[in-house]
């Protein structure tokens, strides 16, 4: 098969800007011909490589390379990331804080897509902390639009519950993990462990809540001063009041949230950090 002018010339370029930062690997192209290029490529054989799979394992396999002057560094879906979450911890101020979260693919992938995925589509902007029990955690995950809990709260169509996956960190103080409520049933609503709940009494652990990230920035101040006034009622009534319906909640969306429960504190954004 004879290799097109197009496929040609673009290999030439991204040799011509690799060039520019890694002479070393590809001096070796540097006083080859265009047409002598082109009857190796014919040949299979580039320049001292076996194959034009090799010749493209050698590109790819540069860390750092530069195409149209744009500079883009490889990346692994295991790299930790990190997310923003803007909050307002008191409704009746404008003041925001902020919660810098790390999040860990390697320590659970499929809840750190999950979350990220949900941070992107915007499903967190407007959502409240509807549950914030003092030493134990601060939830959230209910979206202030209905919409957007009908497609990933309610299987009615389709159910994006995620599937159990190993535990390989502990719930300790500052880690996040998902709410379940049983086998495979992962799907939106998020708790910041406020205390150490690995072991007793909570024993978090042994309940398989698999931690995916942990806060690394605004732990003693944004989280500490989330709204706790409606879970410290639950605590003492024993959830005979200041407990949200959480089946309300994702129906109604906001509106039930602002007229019942107003003083919960709101996440005004949620976003993925840019990586450097």
């Amino acid at each position: 098969m004879k290799t097109s002018l197009v496929q040609l010339l673009l290999f030439t370029g991204m040799v011509n800007a690799l060039q520019q930062h890694h002479s070393s690997i590809f001096r070796r192209f540097q006083h080859v011909p265009l047409k002598q290029m082109s009857d190796n490529f014919e040949e299979g054989n580039v320049s001292g490589y076996d194959t034009r799979r090799n010749v493209l394992n050698g590109l790819l396999g540069v860390s750092t390379w530069t195409i149209f002057g744009l500079q883009a560094r490889a990346t692994d879906v295991s790299d930790p990331f990190r997310i923003i979450l803007t909050v307002q911890t008191d409704v009746k101020s404008e003041v925001t804080s902020e919660i810098e979260i790390e999040v860990r693919p390697d320590w659970a992938p499929l809840a750190a897509k999950r979350f990220k995925e949900l941070v992107e589509i915007g499903y967190y902007n407007e959502s409240r902390f509807h549950r914030v029990l003092p030493g134990y955690v601060a939830q959230f995950g209910i979206a202030a639009d209905p919409g957007l809990n009908k497609e990933w709260m309610f299987c009615e169509t389709n159910c994006k519950a995620l599937p159990d996956e190993a535990r390989k960190q502990r719930n300790k103080r500052g880690t996040l993990s998902f709410a379940s409520s049983g086998k495979n049933s992962r799907q939106t609503q998020i708790f910041i462990n406020l205390g150490n709940n690995d072991g007793p009494p909570n024993f978090l652990d042994g309940q398989n809540f698999v931690p995916f990230a942990r806060v690394v920035n605004g732990m003693d101040d944004a989280v500490k001063n989330l709204n706790s006034e409606y879970g410290i009622l639950e605590s003492v009534t024993g959830g005979l009041t200041g407990s949200v319906n959480q089946g309300k909640a994702a129906y109604y969306g906001s509106e039930y949230l602002d007229v019942v429960f107003p003083k919960l504190s709101v996440i005004k954004s949620a976003k993925v950090l840019n990586e450097v």
